[in-house]
């Protein structure tokens, strides 16, 4: 009976599938562990960048004025402490005080960060400094910048008042976006709600289109995301970002530094390399682990779609998560429905139409969820999900269309009933959070 093995917290996951499957290839990303010297390296690069002025150069521009620092919550892994103290030295080192100083942590519409979590998050870096969530539930928080494409480009007040806005982020595969980190902290990070449904309606395709791993001219959420950062840039001085690609031990493996759309853009490129893995003909059976984006149901469903045009119409879908901060408060339709059933409705009804009238049911969802409830329902209209995560099973939590099961084993026997006995071809993605399938281009006509 051959086993799997995949990345659980510090440990690892074990499952046991039946002697009759076949593991056709474990997906890893190719990923090089992150130099040990990689906090000198990030010293030099911010006085060093590929692109614009050193950081310096602007803290001395900006040294009399407001300076805001954007970082990442606590649905992300890197090791924000130990960064932010390198941008801190510079910071020091340009005579700033701390009133002068304010940090955002661009969540979006995620739950607010409370005290425990941003004193984790920012170590003893940020020992004394401002900081709050993006307030996306007052709209008077924001100011009105302009438009990118359809989307009204609102923002939070003290972002684009700031003299200078330092980005500090990770860039990694992104289900809607293509990629995440850049203007993406910005808009839908520190962005009001309207701004943050416009991006998502964006960011979902009608038909069964693959985003993730796509770039700025194929990808209209991320162009109107870059659109809306030049917005924001030409409100005032401009930004600096600091980004970087995290190994599997979370530790920037590459560092970009500089203008905000070329050092997103370079390591673009770099994380498409390393996480997008190129995969043969769709499995009957595709095991997705949300890892590293594991923390809470919204976060780890989209190592669903991240990979789920490695398995075939049909095929069956096991994900694995952690889930170790819960549903995280994500608004659901109040429709306690199996799987099987929900199946049933959506290949009746079609998830447009159903999701149409999901939403009028629903009010709450056309506020934040709905794209969430487009994807799903387009994913269980496709395939079965079957979602493996202690934490979420114990609680009784639900969710239309999705089971939650206690081991990969008892989600193993519900596969089996609804593919039957025999052989199942199956690809495994250790770290489906990060990482997307790429199908070989096919070759010419005629070639050998």
């Amino acid at each position: 009976m051959p086993d799997i093995s995949v990345p659980w917290g510090t440990d690892e996951l074990t499952i046991a599938l039946p002697s009759e499957w076949e593991v056709q290839q474990i997906a890893a990303p190719d990923l090089r562990e992150a130099p040990a010297d990689w906090p000198q390296q990030l010293a030099l690069a911010l006085n060093q960048p590929g692109s614009g002025p050193p950081l310096g150069d602007l803290l001395y521009k900006a040294r009399h004025g407001q300076i805001v620092l954007v970082v990442e919550d606590v649905t992300r892994h890197s090791p924000l402490g130990q960064i932010l103290e390198i941008v801190m030295r510079e910071i020091r080192h340009a005579h700033i005080a701390p009133e002068q100083l304010q940090i955002i942590f661009a969540t979006g519409m995620h739950p607010r960060m409370t005290p425990a979590q941003a004193f984790n998050k920012l170590a003893l870096a940020g020992a004394g400094m401002r900081w709050r969530s993006n307030p996306w539930h007052d709209p008077s928080k924001y100011v009105l910048l302009g438009r990118a494409g359809n989307v009204d480009v609102r923002v939070d007040r003290d972002l684009a008042a700031a003299d200078l806005r330092i980005v500090i982020s990770a860039v990694a595969p992104h289900l809607q976006a293509g990629f995440g980190g850049g203007y993406k902290m910005f808009l839908p990070g520190c962005a009001g709600l309207e701004t943050i449904r416009g991006l998502h309606r964006l960011g979902i395709a009608r038909g069964r289109a693959q985003l993730v791993g796509t770039t700025a001219d194929l990808n209209p959420m991320r162009a109107a995301i870059d659109m809306g950062g030049k917005l924001v840039d030409e409100n005032g001085e401009g930004s600096f970002a600091v980004q970087y690609l995290l190994d599997e031990q979370d530790r920037p493996v590459f560092i970009a530094t500089g203008q905000v759309i070329p050092t997103q853009r370079m390591l673009a490129k770099q994380c498409s390399v390393a996480c997008g893995v190129v995969t043969g003909p769709p499995a009957d059976v595709l095991v997705t682990n949300a890892h590293p984006l594991d923390f809470d149901l919204w976060q780890s469903f989209k190592c669903i779609p991240n990979t789920s045009s490695a398995v075939r119409p049909g095929g069956a879908i096991i994900c694995l998560s952690r889930c170790a901060g819960g549903a995280s408060g994500m608004k659901t339709p109040p429709l306690p429905l199996s799987g099987t059933l929900m199946r049933r409705i959506v290949r009746a009804i079609g998830p447009e139409a159903l999701t149409s009238l999901l939403t009028r049911l629903v009010p709450s969802l056309a506020s934040d969820a709905v794209f969430f409830v487009r994807l799903a329902l387009q994913t269980i209209h496709r395939n079965p999900v079957f979602f493996v995560c202690p934490a979420l099973h114990s609680s009784g939590a639900k969710f239309p269309g999705l089971d939650f099961f206690a081991s990969g084993e008892n989600a193993i026997q519900a596969v089996k009933e609804i593919l039957g006995p025999g052989r199942q071809r199956v690809i495994v993605f250790p770290a489906g959070g990060t990482s997307f399938p790429v199908r070989p281009a096919a070759s010419p006509a005629g070639a050998t």
